[in-house]
């Protein structure tokens, strides 16, 4: 482009290339928008599943539980004392554990507090423990409190670290505990039937759950401690002297706050995005077994029962997902200007050359002297332009050829003369003129023959239609009661034909066809392929 052009481009552009710009910032806001939408869904839905998983899995344990209170070998020594009995309970206890696989101990402790039978699950071989080695539990809290609940009722333990001999077994292990107090036929207590349930299985149940969650996942107790963490070193910390800050409420205030106010939600912090989903695990609707028994609290917490699962997409994470969007909307941004600035050049471009060409014409005066239309020279010219931007375009632009003929004109001429022949050839110019678009073009090619150039035509019914209405003004004059009609023949680019020399010649052979056919017709050329 010349230095005018440029400055032209400079001065117009700009303005034209605020529309999309302010476009692809609202298609990034929405974008935005939407990423937050479906974090938040991807990890309500995987915390939620995580909750049911859980609590669907306690379930399970407490109806052993039950079924291992009403065992028949323990009926029958309640009622007779025979402690020959405890082998084969000590026996059944070792078949529950080693197809389970799930329970570190299973337990009766009788009414004193004292271990009559236990069975390790000694990492798959199952155990009976010597009765020199069976401990007395009456001190612990679990102990008391299960057997303080009516027949039928379970008690569930909060999850912690197993303690044996008042120590924390080491490697960790994490346990669960489901009891159920057991009565006599007379109705007497007679301790408590225990199950210790392997809590690492829960923890790796709610992971699997909430692994599809964006970002890291990790399960709280009732107070904020850590359950699961992908950091080790935050969790168990209430079991462990010192490490009381370890715990939600301490290193992330803000979303505990929140965590207490409803029972799911999300909260944006300057650590990042963070979900949550409160659980009561013992929850009714949780546990057909409670259904089963008629009691709708059949399943008690220990000091309360509460599960809080948690995702945590860092900040970091979040601003990575953001810059990732914002980079695909800028690229597709900037593209797009790009080629707006490229096709608004040519356009630039193309009208300047318009307007030269024009400048070029006029300097020339092709004009028919009697219509003051485009002579044959002047058209031909406009038509070949018109040719060459079409196929700029690649074939994607139409333009249609009309060729016009008067029927009847001889007989005004031969009765009225010459003069009132060349006012019929003047009106039907000013009819073509005043009937034809911005863009197109009309032209005298000598004698009675006209033609019209439509510029960007849809379709070649689009350029008959202007036909036949071109045909239909020029029927409409008549001159002492004469009147004249028109043969058009219509040609359409790329249609019929993509060489212009072809095109003209088609649209010629067209209008002859009108004029053999019954003349003041219009007929359409017919299509030359590859050409």
């Amino acid at each position: 482009m010349d230095r005018a052009l440029w400055i032209q481009f400079w001065k117009t552009f700009p303005l034209i290339a605020i529309f999309p710009l302010v476009l692809f910032a609202l298609a990034y806001r929405w974008d935005m928008a939407e990423l937050h939408k479906d974090l938040e869904r991807r990890q309500r839905d995987a915390l939620e599943a995580a909750a049911v998983a859980t609590a669907r899995r306690l379930n399970g344990i407490a109806a052993v539980t039950l079924m291992l209170r009403d065992q028949n070998e323990l009926t029958n020594y309640l009622a007779t004392g025979d402690r020959r009995l405890l082998g084969q309970i000590a026996r059944e206890y070792m078949t529950v554990a080693r197809y389970a696989r799930t329970y570190d101990q299973l337990r009766y402790i009788d009414a004193q507090g004292k271990e009559v039978v236990r069975v390790n699950f000694n990492d798959g071989d199952p155990r009976a423990v010597p009765e020199a080695e069976l401990q007395d539990k009456r001190g612990r809290p679990y102990f008391v409190e299960m057997s303080d609940h009516h027949d039928g009722e379970i008690s569930v333990t909060p999850m912690d670290l197993n303690i044996e001999r008042s120590g924390i077994e080491r490697p960790y292990k994490p346990v669960i505990r489901l009891g159920t107090p057991v009565f006599d036929a007379q109705g007497h207590a007679r301790g408590i039937v225990i199950i210790n349930y392997l809590g690492q299985i829960l923890l790796d149940i709610a992971k699997v759950s909430m692994a599809h969650a964006p970002g890291e996942t990790m399960m709280l107790n009732r107070e904020g401690y850590w359950l699961l963490s992908a950091d080790p070193g935050r969790a168990w910390g209430f079991m462990f002297p010192g490490h009381e800050d370890q715990r939600m409420g301490i290193l992330y205030p803000a979303v505990w706050a929140a965590m207490q106010q409803a029972e799911a939600g999300h909260l944006y912090t300057e650590d990042g995005l963070f979900t949550f989903f409160d659980s009561d695990p013992l929850k009714p609707q949780y546990h057909p077994i409670a259904e089963a028994t008629g009691d709708p609290e059949a399943l008690h917490g220990h000091g309360g029962h509460r599960w809080y699962f948690v995702a945590h997409l860092p900040q970091a994470q979040l601003e990575a997902m953001r810059i990732k969007a914002l980079v695909v909307i800028a690229s597709i941004g900037i593209f797009v200007v790009m080629l707006l600035a490229a096709v608004y050049q040519e356009i630039l471009i193309d009208q300047n050359a318009r307007r030269i060409r024009r400048t070029q014409l006029e300097r020339r005066a092709q004009v028919d002297t009697l219509t003051g239309i485009a002579n044959r020279a002047a058209f031909e010219e406009q038509l070949a332009q018109e040719h060459e931007r079409a196929g700029r375009w690649r074939y994607e632009h139409r333009f249609a050829l009309l060729y016009i003929d008067l029927d009847g004109f001889k007989a005004i001429n031969d009765q009225l003369g010459h003069h009132m022949g060349d006012q019929v050839l003047k009106d039907v110019a000013d009819t073509l003129t005043r009937n034809s678009r911005k863009g197109d073009a009309v032209g005298r090619y000598g004698g009675d023959e006209f033609v019209v150039m439509l510029s960007n035509v849809p379709d070649v019914q689009t350029a008959v239609a202007i036909a036949e209405k071109l045909r239909d003004r020029i029927a409409a004059w008549s001159w002492s009661e004469l009147r004249v009609g028109a043969s058009i023949g219509v040609a359409v680019y790329p249609d019929h034909a993509r060489r212009l020399r072809d095109l003209v010649r088609l649209a010629d052979e067209a209008m002859y066809i009108s004029k053999n056919e019954g003349k003041n017709r219009v007929t359409v050329a017919t299509h030359l392929p590859h050409r």
